[in-house]
């Protein structure tokens, strides 16, 4: 990311291009494991306090909900497969800049 800023700066459009490339795919690698990661600390808390872990006083069920919302509107397997078209084929339909990813 900080190699966009340095490109924005330096108005070089070949270096900024590469940049946001390479910013989106590094924001994209970073949700699609953090998400998972997320969605699994939340599901064990669950496990962990059984049915109190849900009750009004902890709210701690707010937590999952807020995960599964971020997923829903930042869709994982669209992400992987972006990601995989990227670096398998040099795709770079959906990582630039513009585009809604």
């Amino acid at each position: 990311m900080d190699r966009t800023v340095e490109a924005f700066g330096a108005g070089d459009a070949d270096t900024l291009e590469a940049a946001l490339i390479e910013s989106a795919l590094a924001t994209a690698r970073t949700q699609v494991v953090t998400s998972q990661l997320a969605l699994a600390a939340a599901t064990n808390v669950f496990e962990l306090g059984g049915g109190s872990a849900t009750s009004r006083h902890l709210n701690l069920d707010r937590h999952w909900r807020n995960i599964r919302t971020v997923l829903n509107h930042n869709p994982l397997l669209h992400k992987a497969r972006v990601i995989g078209d990227y670096v398998i084929n040099g795709t770079t339909t959906h990582l630039e800049e513009g585009k809604v990813f």
